[in-house]
């Protein structure tokens, strides 16, 4: 039976839906709703803010969405459908949210760049000296055209990973250039892409969103772009409530089931 809401649940329901759109609501909201309304009227508001002031356009704005339910440490796969099904409705390609998915697995060098520099600490405590290592001729030639190919850019990280790994270094760089080399997105977009996968909240990766700040700015973004990016971003923390209170009602149907009381 198809459960009767009061009228104060009533209201933030579509407060939620006005707010948020028709396209967001499922039944796992209705299952947050029951448990606690204040939790979602509040999301409503919260969650909209760039919707409602719309600094980056709605194209930007799903794609955002798209890549932060897609990172590695979210995965969220309901989010991430909702989201491509609702972007391919407004006419954004096939292409745009696949690039959106290649520019989002480059975070996975996130283990490798904060690694390295621990790996580096433990030796040199054991008297092992890794950044005395000297580049040879093939490393200063891979670190040479790297530096050509991104304007200069390079940093100590950078330095250490191609010092005791060229094969990596080498393979890596090829892979992160795909999105930058055929894809359809502008610099701009995809600068504002890798602020939002290297500011997630499983992430945060700080030397890299520095670095994708600053080429943002480069390529036209206003601050104001790049705020609204966080904004979009600091939502993903909502995913405690959506993916932790259907699995609580599932206990409490399982716990109730037995005969046992369970407290409101």
């Amino acid at each position: 039976m198809e459960r009767q809401w009061n009228p104060h649940e009533e209201e933030v329901k579509q407060h939620f839906i006005n707010a948020r759109g028709a396209w967001k609501w499922s039944a796992m909201w209705d299952t947050i709703l029951e448990l606690d309304a204040e939790i979602v009227d509040a999301y409503a508001d919260y969650s909209s803010v760039a919707e409602k002031r719309a600094i980056l356009d709605i194209k930007m704005r799903k794609l955002i969405c798209v890549a932060i339910d897609s990172v590695t440490g979210c995965l969220n796969a309901n989010g991430l459908k909702n989201h491509m099904k609702h972007s391919l409705q407004l006419g954004i390609s096939v292409r745009e949210i696949l690039e959106t998915l290649e520019i989002t697995s480059m975070v996975g060098t996130c283990s490798y760049a904060l690694g390295i520099p621990l790996l580096y600490e433990a030796c040199r405590n054991r008297g092992i000296y890794l950044s005395a290592i000297e580049l040879d001729d093939r490393q200063k030639a891979l670190k040479k055209a790297y530096m050509d190919e991104h304007d200069g850019y390079w940093t100590e990280e950078k330095e250490n990973i191609l010092r005791i790994d060229p094969d990596y270094f080498e393979t890596f760089s090829r892979f992160e250039d795909v999105p930058q080399k055929t894809g359809t997105l502008s610099p701009k977009e995809k600068e504002l892409l890798y602020i939002a996968v290297h500011a997630a909240p499983v992430t945060l990766h700080e030397s890299e969103l520095k670095y994708h700040i600053e080429k943002a700015l480069d390529c036209g973004a206003t601050w104001k772009e790049i705020a609204e990016v966080f904004e979009i971003v600091s939502t993903l923390g909502i995913h405690a409530i959506t993916m932790g209170v259907p699995i609580l009602k599932e206990a409490i149907t399982e716990v109730t089931a037995d005969g046992t009381e369970v407290k409101k």
